[in-house]
């Protein structure tokens, strides 16, 4: 059995920060929620600069404390989603910043990474500033004993009971190749992490069937976003996952 049932989702632009282009809250609640800003294209520092394409910089920080070892891990991940989602060639010697904020504390499985990526992705829509191949929304998912794919937010208690589990990241365009599920668009996968924890495994049916719940509940998180983006579209605030994609390279 799997289930692709998420718990409730909040999406909100921030507004009055300052400094920076677009912002964006994202929440899988009540346990996950981060809050992403960008600024770019902007001045490249000469050592950062790429005569061909933007250069991206990601900034992860905690709840408390200092960024440690995770979250150079989850910036790395996040930064190489940007990379992939963004069209860098459009900005060449520019530098684009991304700072993510947890707003709680993580999780033993990689629901905060997640929050992280979709704040991200909104944090994108929100500046408006730089050309996009599409929308990237990122799910986790987790295997229980019986070895079934579990849904995407896992109650931390339930956590114990996991053999495995890890972070999918699909990027939804309609200029990409693939047929159309419901109202969401094309999508491919561009970044994941699924792992059998110590003592456990898992098989490449295990995986492929990981990925296909991840995908149907990322499916839900763009419906999501884009109800969102449209109700902030019609207040004249940002614009829709569509028109972001009609910026991008066909």
């Amino acid at each position: 059995m799997s289930s692709t049932a998420l718990r409730s989702i909040s999406i909100s632009c921030e507004e009055g920060l300052d400094g920076v282009d677009g912002s964006a809250r994202f929440s899988f609640h009540p346990s996950c929620s981060a809050l992403a800003s960008v600024s770019g294209p902007i001045t490249a520092r000469l050592a950062a600069e790429h005569p061909a394409r933007a250069t991206v910089e990601v900034h992860v920080r905690p709840l408390s404390s200092v960024p440690g070892t995770a979250e150079k891990s989850r910036g790395m991940a996040i930064r190489e989603i940007v990379e992939r989602s963004c069209l860098l060639a459009h900005h060449p010697r520019t530098l684009i910043q991304v700072v993510v904020q947890a707003l709680t504390s993580p999780t033993p499985g990689y629901a905060l990474l997640a929050a992280e990526i979709n704040a991200c992705t909104l944090a994108l829509i929100n500046a408006g500033s730089i050309t996009m191949r599409g929308v990237v929304c990122a799910v986790s998912v987790g295997r229980v004993k019986k070895g079934s794919v579990v849904s995407v937010e896992v109650d931390t208690a339930d956590d114990a009971v996991l053999e495995g589990g890890g972070c999918f990241a699909f990027l939804f365009g309609f200029a990409l190749p693939g047929p159309i599920r419901g109202s969401a668009p094309p999508c491919e996968d561009v970044w994941s992490t699924y792992s059998a924890r110590p003592g456990s495994s898992f098989d490449a049916a295990e995986l492929v069937k990981a990925r296909e719940v991840a995908r149907e509940a990322a499916a839900e998180v763009w419906q999501c976003m884009k109800n969102s983006i449209r109700r902030q579209k019609m207040a004249g605030e940002t614009q829709s996952p569509e028109e972001v994609v009609v910026k991008m390279e066909l």
